[in-house]
């Protein structure tokens, strides 16, 4: 069985922990896919990229981008457990494959949950993978004594840095989902449209919670610049504000996010999307990034600083916002069927 996840050129822990996680939980069942049998492990990766072998394992996976598979139906694919209702959905799957995100089972790796009165770490920060290219989040971090963490850090490292925190403030979906693994308090935050909110949602949705992100302003004109370009990237989700009040109807929003995914789907696969997509990018690396920088340490040099207070403060703020964890019988009974999964996924491999 050969196992398939995104591999990120810069490192990515939420992707990474798919090389150490699946043969920790299932050893001896892997190989270069000589037997035709592929596993789509832990991410947002059921698209057209799995390989198409003769059996597809789906799980704990999600979708978010687009597109799906086109030939999901064809009795290919054994699909048994999917990150969220909404992936199912967009999938055409039934509800009872709806399970939760694949990580969750790092929570029967010995050791790895403390309990909370071991733990001696403060508040920590996990940003979004985007964000450590733009930001000034270590920098505020440092200033507020929040432990910064870089999620293109070793997992290992990742891990044992949320597993030891009090409280975790973060932007990568699999921030939250760690931390509600190890049992650590979360508080989801969005700084940019590059962060999907229908994997947020997918994956909430599946632990009974709600999905109310702290919008984060941006850090530094660089933030500023890259959010409003996004869109153009092929990196645009629907606006975070609309999931901030307290009385946001879940299922509204449910349905506007299938939506926008369905309309991405049908951009993306426009030629002359594409070609706004390939030029935009180009733009954004050789014009706009390096005149911003340079005009953030010149003659904007106030207006960057000005960005960075108040990022700052609302951060600061947001070390004192409500947050969430999934209830225990909530987590014990996704993480059982997932098990069971685990089970089904090594007699399909056998």
């Amino acid at each position: 069985m050969k196992l398939h996840y995104f591999r990120s050129p810069h490192g990515n822990f939420g992707d990474d922990l798919n090389a150490w996680l699946w043969p920790e939980l299932l050893p001896g069942l892997w190989d270069d896919g000589r037997d035709g049998i592929t596993f789509v492990g832990v991410g947002t990766i059921l698209n057209r990229l799995v390989p198409q072998t003769r059996l597809k394992i789906v799980l704990g996976s999600g979708v978010g981008y687009s597109p799906l598979p086109e030939n999901l139906h064809d009795g290919s694919w054994s699909v048994l457990g999917i990150r969220g209702p909404l992936s199912a959905r967009a999938a055409g799957l039934p509800a009872q494959t709806v399970v939760t995100d694949g990580a969750i089972l790092l929570g029967t790796i010995d050791g790895l949950v403390k309990p909370a009165a071991e733990r001696n770490g403060g508040v920590v920060f996990v940003p979004h993978v985007s964000s450590t290219e733009t930001g000034a989040w270590e920098e505020i971090c440092n200033q507020l004594g929040i432990t910064y963490i870089d999620p293109r850090w070793d997992f290992h490292r990742v891990f044992e840095m949320i597993g030891n925190a009090r409280l975790v403030l973060t932007e990568a979906m699999h921030g939250a989902i760690v931390a509600d693994t190890l049992r650590v308090p979360f508080v989801p935050l969005v700084s940019s449209r590059e962060i999907s909110s229908f994997k947020w949602m997918d994956w909430t949705l599946s632990m009974e919670l709600p999905y109310r992100p702290i919008r984060l302003p941006p850090s530094t004109l660089l933030d500023n610049a890259r959010d409003r370009l996004v869109g153009f990237m092929g990196h645009g989700h629907l606006n975070p504000a609309v999931f901030a009040a307290p009385s946001a109807a879940n299922g509204g929003i449910a349905d506007d996010l299938l939506r926008h995914l369905d309309q991405t789907s049908v951009r993306e696969e426009s030629p002359a999307w594409q070609r706004v997509h390939k030029n935009t990018k180009r733009l954004w690396r050789r014009v706009v990034k390096p005149a911003t920088d340079k005009a953030s340490k010149g003659l904007l040099r106030s207006l960057d600083s000005r960005l960075f207070d108040s990022a700052a403060e609302t951060m600061r703020k947001a070390m004192h916002a409500p947050s969430y964890l999934s209830d225990d019988s909530v987590y014990e009974s996704k993480r059982a069927q997932l098990m069971d999964k685990v089970e089904m996924t090594r007699r399909l491999a056998a």
